[in-house]
């Protein structure tokens, strides 16, 4: 096993109801809160009302921020962090889903710096890493997706340069997740399985390209994997089936948490680089939607150039019970076995299907190499240029319905 560091310090609260906790947990962190919401869903499904009652139960004063966009923008989450800073709180809520959590990490650095542009903090911008001393987070997700709440990481789209771009750092870890299933319930099915992208896409990352020095990572992986495979059909076909709910949100949690690669060697995360560069050109794309398109093609572009071949072999042998010893076979085996669920979950599709038009390949390739790159390219077990992204992105066309 390679050496690995490891710092988890945001205390889980999972279980049915835990959300009317928020109020009692609040109390040992602040006495005003902000509580930052998206659309309104957490209104409709009444998370909101039990939010803000559990508060006030628990002397808590508390405003709402409502309005912050999925792929959230720098514009909106500046306003938020003005609004905590004029109402003097000290405490954040993130109620909602990935981009709500995101946005609520870059508001609790702009409490405490009113003057600071969220974009400033992202990745090769001037205040990156200068998050002084946030306010604490509480994160409630209500999606089962991203992890942001337990990760150091929080993306933004900055949309006058259709540009997309991470902030890391421990300290906008929250400090309490409250992983209520409960609030899962009614998400339409498309946010359902735009979800369940996202939770395979944390823990392929490292899987594919870490290499092959943890056997205890790859089986950690390989679990995450095999409970988003049953999991998603069956909150499909019951949308209230808690156990299916409570599985994909702990599958959730579990594979950004930092232990999905512990002991590989590090890698980077070409698919996001690639879906971030995209979503960044149409903000429409939902993230999970984004990576499910990509995923057939960019695995068949890693197998053509001898990329990883035994590990996408070894997901073949242990999602599907692929038979065939070779591994070029066994891998392509898996590509197709993975496709044909995609295909069962109404994810497999082309990027142009998705939305995204062919004349936006090209920048957001060379997006991704600027952004995530050299320049020239990313890596993914060996760079991956500019063009190399144009052909993963057009590669996704065999994946329309229009092509069958």
């Amino acid at each position: 096993m390679q050496p690995f560091e490891v710092y988890i310090p945001t205390r889980i609260k999972f279980g049915p109801g835990r959300i009317l906790e928020v109020g009692k947990i609040a109390s040992d962190l602040g006495k005003k809160a902000l509580i930052v919401i998206g659309g309104g869903s957490v209104k409709r499904i009444g998370a909101l009302d039990k939010v803000q009652a559990s508060l006030t139960s628990a002397g808590i004063e508390s405003t709402v921020f409502e309005g912050i966009e999925p792929n959230p923008r720098h514009t909106t989450v500046n306003k938020a962090g003005k609004l905590a800073y004029a109402e003097g709180v000290d405490l954040i809520v993130a109620l909602g889903g990935g981009s709500v959590m995101d946005a609520s990490k870059f508001v609790a650095v702009l409490a405490k710096q009113p003057e600071t542009d969220s974009w400033s903090l992202t990745s090769r911008q001037p205040n990156e890493g200068k998050v002084g001393d946030p306010l604490p987070i509480i994160a409630i997700p209500t999606t089962a997706a991203t992890a942001s709440e337990v990760t150091p990481f929080a993306v933004l789209s900055n949309e006058d340069i259709k540009g997309k771009a991470p902030m890391a750092h421990e300290k906008v870890k929250p400090m309490v997740a409250i992983l209520d299933p409960e609030l899962h319930t009614s998400l339409p099915e498309k946010t359902t399985v735009d979800g369940a992208a996202d939770i395979m896409s944390h823990v392929f990352e490292n899987y594919i390209a870490g290499g092959n020095d943890s056997i205890l990572a790859d089986r950690y992986t390989e679990s995450v994997l095999k409970t988003v495979l049953e999991a998603t059909p069956a909150a499909i076909d019951d949308p209230g089936d808690l156990n299916a709910r409570g599985d994909l949100q702990w599958a959730a949690t579990l594979a950004l948490n930092g232990m999905q690669g512990v002991g590989r060697a590090p890698s980077g995360f070409p698919m996001h680089n690639m879906e971030h560069a995209l979503s960044g050109q149409v903000p429409d794309l939902a993230h999970g939607r984004g990576l499910a398109v990509l995923y057939p093609s960019y695995f068949r572009w890693m197998i053509g150039h001898g990329r990883a071949v035994d590990r996408f072999a070894r997901l073949g042998r242990e999602m599907f019970d692929v038979g065939a010893t070779d591994d070029r076979i066994a891998a392509a085996e898996f590509i197709d076995c993975f496709s044909r669920w995609l295909e069962s979950v109404g994810l497999y599709e082309s990027l142009v299907d998705a939305g995204v038009p062919e004349d936006a390949f090209e920048p957001a390739a060379r997006y991704a190499a600027e952004a995530y790159g050299d320049g020239e390219s990313i890596s993914a077990a060996g760079p991956v240029t500019v063009d190399d992204m144009v052909e993963i992105f057009r590669g996704t066309r065999r994946q329309s319905p229009a092509a069958v």
